[in-house]
């Protein structure tokens, strides 16, 4: 295997997530080219931008957004940047499985979310994620949800959750907060991802009017969902995009590191990066029950399933004590992302021999 191509339903440089993490470190042994999914321009273009060994390919298409999510001219792209060489497929959507007749190699499938259960989602992805899973060379679970509901496709579907960048966010207690949260009276209350469907507003709402008024911190990106359902409160904020690099700033600064997710279709196989962030960043973690969560760390979080027991919860996260930071640290120590790239590349390695 001399390269690997990489479809990719997220864009590459908004908030950094599993496909950031494993294809930056892939690139370590081939060269790796990402093919974003279309963005509208006046004519038909393919913008590429070079990371070191990897590469980008946004493809600018006057039709806008939408199906076809890949053709022929980003493929013919790909193609000029890795050569006519053996080829990895690695898919994380499937509407882009065209990909997999276009390059000679194995096809991976990196499965992070059930993708057809989100808001918005293109019509017959489900269909095409079948397919994908019938084709696939080996499938990647990215939890154990996602794991249970795929593992009928055999034994080249393994559970590979996600990592942590263990010493950037264990440096967070050390560091100065950010002045976002730094000027901000406690308790101090943080969210990091994404703000879309996932997120119980109500949840969020009634957080905000509790008793002991916490400021509520929201750092991430909003997606899909209408700003009309945020809480407007002057202790809720609302800090748009933020760098990567700087996410430790900002739990340095947090009381409490918040997962108020909804109980919906679009969480129902969520396994949250961000779990293991705040673990190694020494943060307490309030939770609603999300199953993945539950089966890994229920011991190491506090969990509420409404807006009443949800506030009990960061209570009780407030006053967690030094023993279940210490472990829930530990735990994050040994789930970095170099030995999970390095593993996921041996077992593609071997797929092939």
């Amino acid at each position: 295997m001399h390269g690997l191509v990489a479809g990719l339903h997220l864009r590459w440089d908004g908030v950094w997530q599993r496909p950031h993490h494993l294809l930056t470190r892939l690139a370590h042994h081939v060269p790796v080219v990402v093919i974003e999914e279309p963005f509208a321009a006046t004519h038909d273009w393919d913008e590429v931008r070079t990371f070191g060994n990897l590469r980008v390919i946004r493809p600018l298409r006057a039709r806008g957004y939408g199906a076809p999510y890949i053709d022929e001219q980003a493929i013919a792209t790909a193609r000029s940047l890795l050569g006519a060489s053996d080829t990895v497929v690695w898919l994380y959507t499937p509407m882009m499985l065209e990909l997999a007749g276009a390059f000679s190699g194995p096809l991976v499938y990196d499965c992070m979310d059930d993708l057809a259960a989100f808001d918005f989602a293109p019509a017959g992805m489900r269909e095409r994620e079948r397919a994908l899973l019938e084709g696939a060379t080996l499938v990647f679970a990215g939890g154990r949800s996602l794991y249970a509901s795929r593992a009928q496709y055999g034994a080249k579907v393994k559970l590979v959750p996600s990592g942590v960048e263990f010493e950037r966010f264990s440096a967070s207690p050390e560091i100065a907060p950010h002045p976002v949260v730094a000027e901000l009276p406690s308790p101090v209350y943080c969210y990091v991802g994404v703000i879309d469907e996932r997120i119980d507003y109500e949840i969020l709402a009634a957080l905000a009017e509790a008793q002991e008024r916490p400021n509520v911190v929201l750092i991430g990106p909003t997606i899909k969902v209408d700003p009309a359902r945020f809480p407007r409160r002057p202790n809720v904020h609302f800090t748009g995009g933020v760098p990567y690099a700087s996410l430790p700033s900002f739990l340095a600064g947090t009381d409490v590191a918040l997962m108020p997710f909804a109980q919906n279709a679009s969480t129902r196989s969520i396994s949250p990066t961000k779990t293991l962030e705040y673990f190694a960043a020494r943060v307490p973690v309030a939770t609603t029950p999300i199953a993945d969560v539950l089966a890994d760390y229920d011991d190491l979080v506090d969990i509420g399933d409404d807006p009443a027991t949800f506030i009990a919860a960061c209570r009780r996260a407030v006053a967690a004590g030094a023993a279940r930071l210490d472990r829930a640290q530990q735990v994050a120590r040994t789930h970095g992302w170099d030995a999970i790239a390095e593993a996921m590349w041996n077992d593609v390695a071997n797929s092939v021999r």
